[in-house]
């Protein structure tokens, strides 16, 4: 059975999510960079799109499978996608779009906004994933209250807090509904990697002094995030702080536009601590990746253990499963624990 999927935003993380699922769904033996080839009977290759929204001209009124490869989109290429039988639809701008990011990157459409609501019904979508950019808090809203609207399920991949929120996940579970977030993981990304090592060097006993991470892009969302950053450092702060003990320093987070890298990313880490004897200890170590692909690989999972919950009818069990996928989830635990609770809510 196919997982009828909506996606909200195609900006570079639905390209490579396209790409990804086809380059799967070609090469069905092939689980080189697959977390989880199966999760309970699905396979990427059982992910479908029914259903695209977006505010820019350059994709509005197109083919999704075309409209993924209009400006400002420019990731790396996976494969060729699946050609859907799916049009962008127009979805309401609220604040979505802030005035820099008309000069570079958007070219808002002046079609009318469709019906949210009857848009997800006639198209039968099961799931629904949000791309929109960060700090779009209302435009969040306003997609999370048509979900629960018209019976989706909603995967909120950006730090805009929804499954954070008691009130929302409150919403979502009395509907029958999974609800996960907040701002997917990437697969192997920065954060992770920092929590890890940071994590390690608590379990050795030091006291961290100064732990920073800065991370360099060039994509639009990298461009947003200049002016729109509170709630993506406050996100990749939450899961920093979570591995951290009352005598560390916090964390330091940064973001910096490097237009020249566009969706290449490169992360600057550096921790400082004091081991035995107040004697000085430091890594210093910068990772390099495509920023839309590395968070690809970890949403198939969301959307496939979502589906998974959804069979059993087990939705309060949505909170079980975004430690390990979400930067931001309702409750924190260490990087072991959660991908233990994972993987035992979707073998169950």
């Amino acid at each position: 059975m196919k997982i009828n999927t909506a996606l909200v935003g195609i900006g570079n993380c639905s390209k490579a999510l396209l790409e990804g699922i086809a380059f799967y769904t070609k090469n069905k033996t092939d689980n080189i960079g697959l977390m989880h080839p199966l999760i309970g009977k699905y396979h990427p290759s059982d992910i479908d799109f029914v259903m695209a929204f977006d505010v820019d001209k350059r994709k509005v009124g197109k083919k999704l499978s075309e409209a993924i490869y209009a400006l400002p989109n420019r990731t790396i290429k996976i494969s060729n996608p699946i050609d859907y039988n799916v049009t962008v639809k127009r979805g309401p701008t609220c604040d979505s779009i802030i005035p820099e990011m008309t000069k570079w990157y958007i070219n808002e459409s002046k079609k009318p906004e469709v019906d949210l609501v009857r848009a997800l019904k006639d198209s039968d979508t099961d799931i629904v994933i949000n791309f929109l950019p960060t700090g779009s808090d209302n435009a969040t809203y306003a997609y999370a209250d048509a979900a629960l609207k018209a019976g989706c399920c909603f995967i909120n991949c950006m730090p805009t807090p929804i499954a954070k929120s008691k009130k929302w996940r409150s919403k979502f579970q009395r509907a029958g509904l999974v609800l996960l977030g907040d701002d997917i993981k990437s697969q192997c990304g920065a954060t992770i990697l920092n929590r890890s090592i940071l994590t390690l060097m608590k379990a050795r006993g030091v006291n961290i002094t100064r732990s920073s991470q800065i991370n360099f892009g060039g994509n639009a969302d990298h461009f947003n995030l200049k002016y729109r950053p509170l709630s993506k450092k406050e996100s990749k702060g939450d899961a920093l702080r979570s591995v951290l003990g009352k005598d560390d320093e916090p964390p330091i987070i940064k973001m910096r536009y490097v237009e020249e890298n566009y969706d290449h990313k490169q992360a600057k880490i550096k921790i400082t601590g004091m081991i035995f004897g107040h004697i000085p200890v430091s890594v210093n170590l910068t990772l390099e990746d495509e920023d839309s692909p590395n968070s690809a690989g970890v949403v198939i999972d969301a959307i496939r253990a979502t589906k998974v919950l959804m069979d059993r009818k087990a939705v309060d069990e949505a909170d079980k499963l975004s430690p390990f996928l979400m930067k931001s989830p309702a409750t924190q635990y260490s990087d072991s624990e959660a991908i233990n609770l994972f993987n035992e809510v979707i073998g169950r």
